[in-house]
């Protein structure tokens, strides 16, 4: 497994560990703030590594951080931890970047499965989780993304959001990060993926609408369309893979409406269950929706006519 670093416009390197992944920053214990690069915790001294300005790391303890990045560190550290162990168990690459935009400072990251980091390009899919911590939605996919060929790419801070104003600022600051995304992720542009979990996946249809690519289809889970007053004037006539828990009472409750607004639209439309309510589905459902998506044929399909509430919790059904 390899795994990469990137801070845009700063530093690049190749590190062994996950450990300096993290420029950021801090608001230490007296409220004042600090830009700097996270480059180790030493769990057993509580001492914490930064170097700031690409000089020489200092240490700090960890009490010299606030309360908030205290705990932070903590779940750093816990996920570091998950996140070694997950990749010992798999042959792709794992990268992390932050680039510093215009409109904001992202965190994205990226798993690129052996098929494809070693054909140097393949399908992108472009994930939105419903909360901030994008690594932590990567971990949840790294094995349907290696069994189907499919890089995966999360980001940091894009998470649900309640408000028209911030969803639309949202918009913007991907448009500015997109180009970077595609600029660095090896990937066939023709097979350009977009989806999310819950409000993520609302995002991602969104996307699709807002922000003119290629767009070759978009994997939902556990979401919706919207209320009406937000609907898009039309929406793309291409794949959409619907993954829903099958006690998801808030997604199923609009599903029969929302495939009904897709198709009048011409998209092409896989409804596939799960056994859950609203959560990341089992990895089998996830392949099952990437393999859908890039081309397999392995759906039992069902007429619109045909579509009602009950019909559409089956696992595996494309309705055309």
């Amino acid at each position: 497994m390899k795994i990469a670093l990137f801070l845009l416009g700063f530093t690049a390197c190749v590190i062994d560990l996950f450990g300096n992944t993290n420029l950021r920053t801090w608001t230490m214990s007296d409220g004042t703030k600090l830009r700097a690069e996270l480059i180790e915790v030493d769990p057993s001294g509580n001492f914490v590594y930064l170097r700031k300005n690409e000089r020489d790391p200092q240490f700090y303890r960890l009490s010299d951080f606030s309360t908030v990045d205290q705990a932070w560190l903590v779940e750093w550290l816990e996920v570091s931890e998950r996140l070694n162990a997950k990749l010992d168990d798999l042959s792709g690459r794992f990268s992390h970047y932050n680039y510093i935009g215009d409109l904001f400072n992202y965190d994205f990251y990226i798993y690129e499965p052996s098929t494809v980091y070693e054909s140097q390009g393949g399908p992108l899919m472009i994930l939105f989780s419903p909360g901030p911590k994008g690594l932590r939605y990567l971990l949840r996919h790294l094995d349907a993304a290696e069994s189907t060929g499919m890089t995966i790419v999360t980001l940091d801070h894009f998470g649900n959001t309640h408000s028209h104003e911030e969803s639309m600022a949202s918009t913007e600051r991907f448009k500015e990060i997109l180009p970077k995304i595609e600029e660095i992720v090896q990937n066939d542009p023709n097979q350009l993926f977009i989806g999310g979990t819950s409000g993520g996946a609302l995002r991602a249809i969104r996307t699709t609408i807002r922000i003119d690519r290629p767009w070759a289809g978009i994997y939902s889970n556990g979401g919706w369309l919207g209320t009406e007053q937000y609907f898009e004037s039309s929406y793309l006539p291409i794949k959409v893979a619907m993954v829903n828990g099958n006690n998801d009472k808030g997604a199923n409750y609009y599903l029969d409406r929302d495939v009904s607004i897709l198709q009048e639209n011409k998209a092409k439309v896989a409804v596939i269950s799960f056994e859950g309510a609203h959560q990341v589905p089992p990895t089998k459902s996830q392949e099952k929706a990437f393999n859908w998506l890039l081309g397999s044929e392995d759906i039992t399909e069902l007429s619109p006519q045909k579509f009602g509430f009950e019909e559409s919790i089956f696992s595996g059904t494309e309705l055309k």
